[in-house]
């Protein structure tokens, strides 16, 4: 997608909704002075040009079970990679995200398992997946901070 220019009143309806993704149009509006029914009309616009994907819950993997988090890196077999191998991880369904990245490996792959059994049964899915070469698993002591809201240029940092 290409990079859109937003408003400063867009800048900061998207910083409300990232902490906040079920805040009424009227407490929006208030927040950044304009009417209810304007702010929903702006949301619309937004999401409409595809800025704002979607909505959802934050759910806590602990609450789940799922207290243990690793990033497996995967190498692809030599010859096989113009193999697009992120459908059949999508088809697991402890792995959280996918990464297709430049380096010494070509993907990272975030995993949530219950405990370190269920890890190694996740990763060596993984392994078996056709066309993996090899992988190498990280395994995280603790978790600093995840799923930050993203920061929103305003239309006045660009003339800075």
């Amino acid at each position: 997608m290409k990079k859109v220019s937003l408003s400063d009143a867009d800048a900061r309806l998207l910083a409300i909704l990232q902490a906040d993704g079920r805040r009424s149009y009227a407490d929006l509006g208030s927040d950044v002075g304009m009417a209810g029914p304007s702010a929903h009309e702006r949301v619309k616009k937004l999401e409409a040009r595809g800025v704002i994907r979607g909505y959802s819950a934050d759910v806590d993997p602990q609450a789940l079970g799922l207290t243990v988090l690793a990033f497996t890196w995967v190498t692809q077999a030599p010859g096989t990679i113009t193999v697009d191998l992120m459908p059949e991880f999508a088809r697991i369904p402890e792995i959280e995200e996918c990464h297709h990245i430049a380096g010494e490996a070509d993907y990272i792959l975030k995993i949530r398992a219950t405990d370190m059994e269920h890890l190694g049964q996740v990763v060596r899915r993984v392994q078996t997946t056709n066309h993996v070469f090899s992988t190498e698993t990280d395994v995280v002591f603790t978790t600093g901070f995840e799923g930050r809201p993203l920061p929103v240029p305003r239309a006045d940092d660009a003339k800075a």
